[in-house]
């Protein structure tokens, strides 16, 4: 049988120099666009962290995985009456794992970018609101806070401490940089994408914005955005294992020969 065990150390660096790499790998790109006016087209497509369905964005949506699933082994080990808090966490972060792959916010954001263009909010409150999804979203965070709220004043002080951590700076890059970054956009002139002819903007889900990945102050806000939100999961893995851990158990991943295999 196979064994491999997921300590919490080793687990947290194979992560975090994956980010390291991804992260560097971006601002290869952005180099590569702003100072040296190189095109770097697949590059661009495979690494840039503000696109979608690239290396990124398969590392987050992995994150979320790993984290469901640490999720779900504290509740099969957790008292009766607490594991639909568990068993929830586990559903939202399944969720966004497969909202970060296939752009289920972008849908929300449509929506409530129409309704907002018809309210009477003026353009500077608007303009922290572009990526419409965020307000469905929060209101979603407040919703769960008031769901989850008893179950998670119960946990352990030392872990409820440090998921506080976690999803503090993961809601930290996923909205407050999110809106950081729309403000950032509103407030710069707009160009003619036509002048910067190296940028790939057919890459882009809006080719004519292209234009915004050659101003460094957007290129900043997109970057820790994105840093944040996955710094944020990992510190979530990195403390779920350690819980276990300071209770004597080990998470283990085996692979057992099936009976009569040779």
């Amino acid at each position: 049988m196979l064994r491999i065990e997921l300590r919490s150390g080793k687990i947290v660096r194979a992560l975090s120099i994956i980010l390291a790499i991804l992260v560097l790998l971006h601002l290869f790109v952005a180099f590569g666009h702003v100072v040296l006016h190189l095109r770097l087209g697949a590059l661009t497509q495979l690494v840039d962290m503000d696109m979608e369905s690239n290396l990124p964005t398969y590392f987050n949506s992995l994150l979320f995985f790993i984290g469901a699933a640490l999720f779900y082994l504290h509740g099969r080990s957790a008292a009766q009456q607490a594991r639909w808090g568990w068993y929830l966490m586990v559903a939202i972060f399944i969720f966004l794992g497969f909202d970060e792959g296939s752009q289920i916010h972008e849908k929300f954001g449509s929506f409530t970018v129409r309704l907002l263009n018809g309210s009477d909010l003026d353009q500077g409150t608007l303009a922290w609101l572009r990526n419409g999804w965020i307000i469905p979203y929060a209101v979603a965070v407040i919703g769960l806070v008031a769901t989850l709220g008893r179950w998670f004043l119960r946990l352990p002080p030392r872990l409820r401490r440090r998921l506080l951590i976690g999803g503090a700076v993961y809601l930290t890059g996923a909205i407050g940089f999110e809106m950081a970054g729309s403000k950032v956009g509103w407030t710069l002139t707009p160009q003619d994408s036509a002048q910067f002819p190296w940028m790939p903007c057919e890459l882009y889900n809006d080719p004519s914005s292209c234009w915004l990945f050659m101003e460094p102050a957007y290129i900043f806000t997109c970057t820790m955005e994105e840093t944040l939100e996955m710094a944020g999961l990992i510190l979530c893995i990195h403390y779920l294992l350690k819980a276990f851990e300071e209770k004597g158990q080990q998470v283990v991943v085996g692979v057992e020969q099936a009976p009569g295999q040779p």
